[in-house]
């Protein structure tokens, strides 16, 4: 006889059905079931069910409880919550109560939250690239350099040198992007980024990258002070910077993990080949992670390049019409002359802002400079001998200057300590183009008195004078600081006497003198 048929003997014959499970081993919803199938067959009696087939018992209670699986829970739809989790701030558990409102509405049976999430595994783990839990798709690139550097040749340094890996991995897909720096400064963290961007053909939405001086200018875990050219290349993509917080690595685990990866599979492999030039490097690298991307993960047929093709790409945001045009920012502060200085070369600005300090922001082709992020001057950037960019509207008319500075002025300083230095200080105001450029040449010079005094300025603008017809301020102070203003006397002063002290006897006390 089955165990079924014992079962619901049992309980027929006055047993209680949490007796009847305790005695058999089985689970009360067992017995339940039994007693169901046996009510809805008609068999209510002993003798009725002695008359039945044990055989005819058990396939009739197996079809019924493939009946109850079919009909009363509801199997959620995997696609739909598959399709949802990429969505921002949506949750799994957003998912399962949404699914038991609908199973509640249809009056239907629904799945507890452990086995709403483990048939989600399972259907992510065989249907899908990625399984979208913690991660969501393009909402996160981490970024950093690796610890480990690597030896090459430089051909035009002729000696051995190292280079730095800068690392980018997206979070969801775990598609990494790996370049050799020969430095770590701030050009080339920018360039690492931009170049990810283009390898991955777009843009994540934020960037978690840790709290280096290229990066992050102030770390602060409520309002961290960014690099203004890392800034200003996230606003141009329309991405977000997030800097990871200090010695918290779990908060760009990504990272540490792609670091990991890049040091064991890129790096290593590595080790024993001679690299002789940085542009080999580069190559050697660029094999090496196509490797990496391309090689399916463990336990899955899929690739980081093919689950971000088939899962992520779809949700970044785009690259703009031309890459990002690298910037470096600086601040400087108005001169007398209406000029800030960058770099050894001199841009004017409108005379409205004498004194103020501003901010500039230098490309290969431009200078700009801005006050209280308003732009006030732009300039064409200047290479090569030419010093001054200056554009006449910003220079003031002469009964407008600033604090009353111009030519009359500075002829009048001069002359009161000689002719020489007026004649000086006349000679590079006419050789200005524009006559404000030479004021800080002119404060400069006349400035040199309080070092070196008056006379000596003098002295040297009359040597300068008898050199040449063009005087200039670095050759003035050249020839005072090297003292070539002042003589030398041919003739060596005689050595002194050297003086008595107190009473000495002579040579004649010792019978020295000759005339005895």
């Amino acid at each position: 006889m089955s165990n079924n048929l014992i079962i619901i003997r049992a309980v027929y014959s006055g047993l209680s059905q949490r007796m009847v499970a305790k005695t058999h081993h089985v689970s009360r919803s067992t017995v339940a079931l039994v007693v169901h199938h046996a009510k809805t067959q008609g068999w209510l009696t002993l003798e009725d069910l002695k008359a039945v087939d044990e055989k005819t018992f058990s396939a009739g209670l197996e079809k019924q409880k493939k009946s109850q699986r079919d009909t009363i829970f509801q199997m959620p739809d995997y696609e739909y919550v598959y399709a949802e989790l990429a969505k921002p701030h949506v949750t799994l558990q957003l998912l399962w109560e949404e699914y038991v409102d609908v199973c509640r509405q249809n009056e239907t049976k629904f799945y507890m939250e452990t086995q709403f999430r483990r048939y989600y595994h399972e259907f992510a783990r065989v249907h899908k690239a990625t399984i979208r839990l913690a991660h969501k798709p393009a909402l996160a690139m981490e970024t950093d350099w690796a610890g480990t550097k690597i030896a090459y040749y430089d051909q035009e340094a002729g000696e051995m040198q190292s280079a730095s890996l800068f690392v980018a991995v997206l979070t969801c897909s775990q598609l990494m992007y790996v370049e050799a720096f020969r430095n770590e400064k701030s050009p080339a963290w920018i360039q690492g980024h931009i170049h990810a961007f283009e390898y991955m053909q777009g843009v994540a939405k934020t960037i978690i990258c840790d709290n280096l001086r290229a990066g992050v200018s102030k770390s602060d875990f409520y309002s961290p002070e960014i690099n203004p050219t890392y800034q200003e290349m996230a606003n141009y993509y329309g991405t977000v910077i997030l800097p990871a917080r200090v010695y918290r690595p779990n908060d760009k685990s990504s990272a540490e993990n792609a670091v990991l990866i890049a040091s064991r599979r890129i790096l290593a492999r590595l080790r024993n080949v001679q690299i002789l030039s940085f542009s080999e490097l580069q190559q050697h690298i660029k094999t090496a992670l196509e490797k990496v991307n391309e090689e399916p993960f463990q336990k899955r047929s899929e690739s980081r390049w093919t689950a971000y093709l088939n899962e992520e790409k779809e949700f970044m945001l785009s690259l703009p019409a031309s890459p990002y045009l690298l910037a470096q920012w600086g601040k400087a502060k108005v001169q007398p002359n209406c000029h800030i200085a960058f770099q050894k070369k001199f841009y004017s600005v409108p005379f409205e802002y004498l004194g103020r300090e501003v901010e500039v922001r230098a490309t290969d082709r431009t200078v700009e400079i801005y006050y209280h992020t308003q732009r006030v001057a732009s300039h064409k950037r200047l290479w090569g001998k030419q010093t001054y960019a200056t554009i006449n509207e910003h220079m003031p008319p002469d009964k407008l200057f600033f604090a009353d500075w111009d030519r009359k002025r500075f002829l009048s300083w001069s002359a009161s300590i000689g002719d020489a230095t007026k004649t000086v200080i006349q000679a590079i105001l006419d050789r200005a183009v524009v006559e404000q450029q030479a004021y800080r040449s002119c404060f400069g010079l006349l400035s040199l008195k309080n070092s070196f005094t008056s006379i000596r300025l003098e002295r040297a603008c009359s040597l300068l004078l008898t050199q040449t017809p063009s005087p200039t301020y670095q050759q003035v102070k050249n020839i005072l600081v090297k003292n070539m203003d002042t003589p030398i006397s041919k003739s060596k002063e005689e050595k002194p006497k050297k003086q008595s002290r107190g009473f000495q006897r002579g040579a004649e006390y010792f019978g020295g003198d000759k005339s005895c």
